[in-house]
């Protein structure tokens, strides 16, 4: 009987143990549940594929400055080519000078404010692109931010090349400003490379007649009897420009080395204007 009781005892009391240990997990996690804080629409509805995981984030998990997406622009979540970013955008989530992000958006607020329109390149477009000298000596290359006005585009080119005398397999990628002329009154096939300062230097020496664009190193595909317009359109080019031109019948396709900033373009699409 003693024993029995024992026995009885010794169950009811590790049943209430697992009771109590049950019913303290319960309340932290009812505790927990309540404290959550849900995902709000906006990060419901840009709910993003990490790139690495394949897994779901939310749009606030990649801002580390900011715990809910809530507290971020619209205009910054949802980033739209075809509209201004404000002023209080710009300056208060771009604010480092010279961050390419910043550069960009600066030149698409210029750009949209001068009447070009945003447009993906049509199928002609890119086929054209990529049969150009400028662009087959690349290893891979991708166009964004394409914009149009009457017959001048503007886009960025993110290009990828092999280094050269390298023992290693590394690759050079960059980001260049490409303004695309088309309507030229022009028939001949030209390349167009800046020359080194020495080179420009001697030139002095020798016959600054021989240059088509001044300060430039000229590749002749197909000989043209139009050359003085391709050097009047270029007249007034800032000597400070690292370019890459290739005029191709009515085509011309300038592929600017500097850094690819806002101050660039505009000193570059100025230097054009007043060419004209």
């Amino acid at each position: 009987m003693e024993t029995r009781f024992i026995v009885l005892f010794s169950v009811a009391f590790f049943v209430f143990v697992i009771g109590l240990w049950v019913l303290k997990i319960d309340q932290k996690r009812r505790l927990a549940k309540k404290e959550e804080k849900p995902l709000s629409n906006k990060e419901i509805i840009a709910l993003l594929d990490d790139p690495l995981t394949g897994e779901k984030m939310k749009v606030s998990e990649t801002q580390n400055e900011y715990e809910y997406s809530d507290e971020i622009p619209d205009e910054i979540v949802f980033y739209d080519e075809n509209r201004r970013t404000s002023e209080h955008v710009l300056n208060k989530y771009y604010t480092e000078d010279g961050d390419l992000e910043r550069e960009f958006i600066l030149i698409k607020n210029y750009l949209l404010d001068n009447g070009f329109n945003f447009q993906i390149f049509s199928e002609s477009e890119i086929e054209f692109l990529e049969n150009s000298i400028t662009f087959t000596s690349f290893e891979d290359w991708t166009c964004t931010d394409m914009y149009h006005k009457n017959n001048l585009s503007f886009f960025i080119a993110n290009t990828t090349s092999k280094a050269i005398n390298s023992k290693y397999h590394s690759r050079n990628e960059n980001t260049n400003i490409v303004l695309w002329v088309k309507d030229f009154k022009f028939s001949g096939h030209y390349c167009f490379i800046k020359q080194p300062i020495i080179h420009n230097i001697v030139n002095v020496f020798i016959d600054e007649n021989t240059e088509i664009i001044k300060g430039y190193k000229t590749e002749i595909i197909k000989k043209s009897t139009q050359e003085k317009v391709i050097t009047d359109y270029f007249k007034n080019l800032n000597s400070s420009f690292d370019l890459e031109i290739e005029v191709f019948n009515s085509n011309i396709i300038i592929r600017m080395m500097n850094v690819a900033s806002y101050e660039n373009m505009i000193k570059l699409l100025n230097s054009l204007k007043t060419s004209d």
